[in-house]
């Protein structure tokens, strides 16, 4: 045989090859799901008979809670045994908590430590607050030394005046005594004279005539004399006591001019010395606000550490709480994974809680027989567990929205496909027979027509 013929032996075998695997498909597509379904049928007329009513098929569950360690550490205690009826809140596993006691140790000396520190930063900011009312007062005191000193420059500036005035006063009657009288004061004496004198001739003659009484004559007698004197002064002049004493005033009040002025320069640097240390006080003031503020800052801070280590110890706390480990819901332990003395870490799966009093199963239904299930239907289930027993149950929901397709739209159904809905059925197993994973048969029984 040439190699051209080898070839084309191969290539005829290779197609035998692909048409016998072609056949195969066809005969699994053909037959193949007919014989799944005839063996389906087979299973479930061992348990109903599909005359009575709708039978499909599921697997139980119940509720299942996986018990899983909080805190890594050493089992050295477990309480139940698989089986075991526990209730909500019942010791599952211990463990050990030595680790965690040497931590809260720790979080509650740095709680102290925190505690000091905050106590040490109240007292600063009270000292501050002190300070800060002290300066407040200084403030207050060297405002009124501040009034006070101005009123003292005002009450010396007012002695100037007076001084001033009486200086001025003094100073005139000083002058008036050296110069004499003015020219005009000796005519107007002279001319007062010359009356009182033509007077007293006049009522001189009138009295010898017994006209006018001696009373009146002696009276400007009297008149004549003062206007003579007068006359006498005014020509003469200040008498030389009178102009010693005028001397003597007029530096008095010149003295206690100068005094007065002295007076307002000792109040003005009075006033000075007060508005600095009003100046000093308000710096006081300001230096004693940021220390005040800076002592807040410390509180606060400290504050926050002490938040800090009571969250420390909080958590520590939680997990001693966790060191014992609790059924979360009453049930039956149905699995442990671990042995005393066994190093776990967190979130180790330890044990599971199911509580197999609510057992349910759920079932798919094609919308065909969707019309033979109603909410609240009683129905019957079996287990190959336990054939010879029938359970009860009933359906709680039925989906809304479908599952999945049944079947695909052929020329046997139609041109539509046919779609699946869940029903759930909650099982009676108050004696916890039934264990999650079993195959259930559930028949829903024809409506008495």
């Amino acid at each position: 045989m040439n190699i051209k013929e080898v070839f084309k032996a191969k290539r005829l075998l290779n197609l035998v090859a692909i048409a016998a695997c072609l056949g195969i498909v066809l005969c699994i597509l053909t037959y193949g799901f007919n014989g799944t379904k005839d063996a389906e049928l087979t299973a479930i007329g061992k348990f109903f008979d599909a005359g009575d009513g709708l039978v499909a098929q599921g697997i139980l569950e119940t509720q299942e809670v996986n018990v899983n360690s909080k805190v890594p550490g050493r089992i050295v205690k477990i309480y139940v045994q698989e089986g075991q009826e526990v209730k909500a809140g019942d010791p599952l596993i211990e463990i050990s908590s030595d680790e965690i006691k040497a931590k809260k140790q720790q979080a509650e000396a740095a709680l102290r430590q925190a505690k000091a520190g905050l106590e040490a930063a109240k007292k600063v900011y009270e000292q501050a607050q002190a300070g800060l009312d002290a300066s407040n007062s200084l403030i207050e005191k060297a405002q009124a030394g501040v009034d006070a000193s101005a009123g003292k420059v005002n009450e010396a500036k007012a002695g100037v005046a007076a001084s001033q005035k009486q200086y001025e006063a003094a100073m005139a009657v000083k002058e008036k005594a050296d110069n004499g009288a003015r020219t005009q004061d000796v005519i107007k004496a002279q001319a007062a004279y010359d009356l009182m004198k033509t007077s007293y001739a006049r009522v001189a003659a009138l009295v010898e005539k017994g006209a006018v009484s001696q009373q009146k004559l002696d009276e400007i007698k009297t008149q004549l004399e003062v206007a003579k004197q007068t006359l006498s002064m005014a020509q003469e002049g200040a008498r030389e006591e009178d102009k010693k004493a005028a001397t003597a005033t007029s530096e008095q009040a010149l003295a206690g001019l100068e005094a007065a002025k002295t007076r307002v320069d000792q109040a003005e640097a009075g006033l000075s010395a007060a508005k600095a240390q009003l100046t000093q006080a308000m710096a006081g003031v300001d230096s004693s606000k940021a220390l005040l503020a800076q002592a807040q800052a410390g509180v606060e801070a400290k504050e926050g550490l002490v938040q800090q280590a009571k969250g420390a110890v909080a958590e520590v706390d939680a997990y001693l709480k966790e060191v014992v480990i609790k059924a979360p819901m009453d049930g039956i332990v149905t699995t442990i994974n671990s042995e005393e003395g066994e190093l776990v870490s967190s979130g180790s799966q330890m044990a599971i809680v199911s509580n197999l009093k609510g057992t349910w199963a759920e079932v798919s239904v094609k919308e065909t027989d969707l019309s033979k299930i109603t909410q609240g239907q009683q129905v019957q289930v079996k287990v190959p567990a336990y054939k010879a027993q029938t359970f009860t149950g009933t359906v709680t929901t039925i989906n809304a929205q479908p599952d999945f397709a049944i079947k695909r739209a052929t020329n046997e159904n139609g041109d539509f496909d046919i779609v699946s809905f869940g029903v759930k059925i909650e099982i009676d197993n108050a004696e916890q027979t039934l264990r999650p994973g079993m195959s259930a048969y559930i028949q829903f029984a024809n409506e008495a027509e």
